[in-house]
């Protein structure tokens, strides 16, 4: 996978780059990232939180702009690794109509795991948001778009072509990918909004089971056989 940030080498007897330190400082920016944006979120409040010293940002991340990028780099590893599973299950599927379906539900459900199981989502959730408008986007989305989309479409497009019988590169096949990964997108971007409407606290549990299984009824309608 592409690398957001380089990791810079210290001298002997330096912190090392991917320390119990620099793991509590991302953490901390993608909560005050997600919270306020790129550009209000400030840097001594974020080392506040993380329990450090203001100093330790540069060094860790030479300032803001590594920061937020660093904090993408994190995500997209995570969700690289949650995914992979699914991804290698998708890759074995040949020229099989139900198997393909089969994967790209898994898919799906790997998905709205990451999304809403992980004990971390809900800042992640915030972080994330902020790239689908333009008030404090921040240097990092465009990577982070860039790496996460591409791995997962490829996956999506290739499966729904097997299933529909038109080339992944098709744009009808291109629509019914997007659409069928947009109702876990709804849910993940519109956090907040959902939960109200439905009453819940959270998408955890069996409350997520539903999700997913409401999920995978809808892409197996969607992608039903046309009749002749």
């Amino acid at each position: 996978m592409d690398t957001l940030l380089p990791r810079r080498r210290p001298p002997t007897g330096g912190y090392a780059r991917g320390d119990l330190k620099r793991l509590k400082i991302v953490q901390a920016a993608l909560r005050r990232f997600g919270e306020e944006g790129f550009e209000r979120a400030s840097t001594r409040q974020i080392a506040q939180d993380a329990g450090v010293n203001p100093p330790a940002l540069q060094y860790y991340f030479d300032g803001k702009e590594g920061l937020h990028l660093a904090c993408a780099e994190y995500i997209a590893e995570r969700l690289s690794g949650a995914m992979q599973s699914a991804y290698r299950r998708a890759e074995q599927v040949g020229a099989d109509r139900i198997g393909a379906l089969d994967a790209l539900c898994g898919i799906l459900d790997a998905l709205a795991d990451f999304l809403f199981e992980t004990s971390e989502a809900d800042g992640w959730s915030s972080f994330m948001a902020r790239g689908h408008g333009e008030e404090g986007k921040g240097p990092a989305y465009e990577a982070l778009r860039r790496i996460v989309r591409g791995e997962l479409d490829s996956h999506c497009n290739r499966l729904v072509g097997l299933i529909t019988g038109h080339p992944p590169s098709d744009p009808r096949t291109r629509i019914r990918s997007l659409a069928l990964l947009g109702q876990i997108r709804a849910f993940h971007l519109g956090r907040d909004g959902a939960l109200e409407r439905l009453g819940w606290p959270d998408l955890r549990g069996p409350r997520l089971q539903m999700l997913k299984e409401v999920i995978r009824a809808q892409t197996r309608a969607a992608l039903a056989p046309e009749p002749r």
